[in-house]
């Protein structure tokens, strides 16, 4: 995918990782960089994670970003080690749509257990349910959201979003990949960390 993986002077592990990402061995080195200041050395756990999404590209939902730190943590050991943060970075800035699909339903897809369910869905969509109309419950906005957005992806018709009717729904019109929350940088903050990272942290700013 990488468009160079042969500079010299890089890291056996940045040649390795830019081979399998998005990136170049210039701007892996400069993540792997990133990664070491942020968390003083050691291998972030939940907590630094959260800090550094928020401060890197303004990302806040706890409930989508405890789902967003299970996807990075991908050996799942509770934490996120550089080569995690690097990879699904790549996916995460740079990602097309087939790899922003699966990513996105893995956010979704909390337990792990292959689908996500009418109670979860209406987890998802809490934080985006914040004026509801006078004389009704939040409860009962959020059951109709979800009863809505069923009708129009639950192609078996059991209640609950498995990955394929997702995969399917996305295909169709790509606004729906972020129908059950947030989990992806807004375009500004996106381009933004992208045009200024390897002047940050790339190996002209560590001279």
């Amino acid at each position: 995918m990488a468009k160079n993986t042969t500079y010299k002077g890089y890291t056996k592990l940045a040649e390795r990782i830019a081979r399998n990402t998005h990136f170049t061995c210039e701007e892996v080195d400069a993540l792997l960089h990133m990664y070491e200041v942020a968390g003083g050395g050691a291998r972030w756990d939940g907590n630094k994670f959260r800090d550094a999404m928020h401060g890197l590209l303004g990302l806040t939902e706890e409930t989508l970003m405890e789902g967003v730190y299970q996807v990075f943590d991908t050996d799942q050991d509770g934490s996120v080690g550089p080569e995690e943060f690097v990879v699904c970075m790549s996916v995460f800035l740079r990602g097309n749509l087939d790899e922003l699909i699966e990513y996105c339903f893995s956010v979704y897809d909390h337990n792990g257990d292959g689908h996500v369910s009418k109670d979860e869905m209406a987890q998802l969509l809490k934080a985006a349910v914040v004026n509801v109309p006078p004389g009704e419950e939040q409860d009962e906005v959020l059951k109709d959201l979800v009863e809505v957005l069923l009708k129009r992806m639950d192609l078996n018709h059991d209640g609950k979003l498995n990955f394929e009717e997702y995969r399917t729904a996305v295909l169709a019109e790509p606004l729906l990949l972020e129908v059950l929350g947030p989990c992806l940088p807004e375009a500004q903050a996106r381009e933004r960390f992208l045009s200024t990272f390897l002047d940050t942290y790339g190996n002209k700013a560590q001279i």
